[in-house]
């Protein structure tokens, strides 16, 4: 009897990790949520720097095996920066949007209903800056991003997800306003704990 127990045990979750699987040839039809904050401020000193950011981001991805997944996203961005020297404040609010594509790796978790997903993604970014509501710079941005994630199966056709920071490249052109000057930057970053996302998906 305990025999049977166990095996139907067994047969549950083994019937569930079949489930949690991505079977090439499903679309996934989902999107993130992002929130960034950082603040800076210097030892023995009262002035600051915050940083905070917000973005919405739809996908759509096809499985073309059971681990590999592609696709395409557009991800539109708010962000704030604040800065506090000698008691005066300074605010530039940015807005943003940058479609892209994306390839995702999933590695279930054993037994279990949860997946590790590595994900690779492009994006080509444009967008203006305002200091303080009056328009300062456009700029466009190419985007390259490598990042960790980890998704709850909570059904074969709905997912879970959240993402963890990552390893970044952006090369971007600023356009300064009302000058028309030019500059170029580029920027490298490593980061695990700055930025979380949390996204819903849906397979079919």
């Amino acid at each position: 009897m305990k025999k049977m127990i166990v095996l139907a045990v067994m047969g549950l979750f083994g019937t569930q990790f079949a489930k949690a699987q991505v079977a090439k040839g499903d679309f996934l039809v989902g999107g993130n949520v992002g929130v960034y904050n950082r603040t800076d401020k210097p030892d023995g000193s009262d002035d600051k720097e915050t940083t905070t950011a917000f973005g919405i981001s739809p996908k759509v991805g096809y499985a073309i095996s059971d681990k590999w997944m592609v696709g395409v996203f557009a991800t539109t961005s708010f962000g704030t920066h604040k800065e506090e020297v000698a008691g005066v404040e300074t605010k530039d609010q940015t807005t943003s949007i940058a479609p892209g594509i994306f390839v995702r790796n999933y590695h279930n978790l054993g037994s279990s209903k949860f997946a590790f997903f590595g994900e690779a993604n492009v994006s080509y970014e444009f967008g203006q800056q305002k200091t303080d509501g009056t328009k300062t710079s456009s700029f466009n941005t190419i985007n390259a991003n490598v990042l960790p994630g980890i998704a709850y199966f909570v059904t074969k056709s709905f997912v879970l997800e959240g993402t963890f920071g990552g390893i970044m490249y952006a090369n971007t052109v600023n356009k300064a306003e009302p000058s028309g000057a030019k500059f170029k930057t580029s920027e490298f970053g490593l980061s695990f704990t700055d930025q979380f996302t949390l996204g819903v998906s849906f397979l079919f």
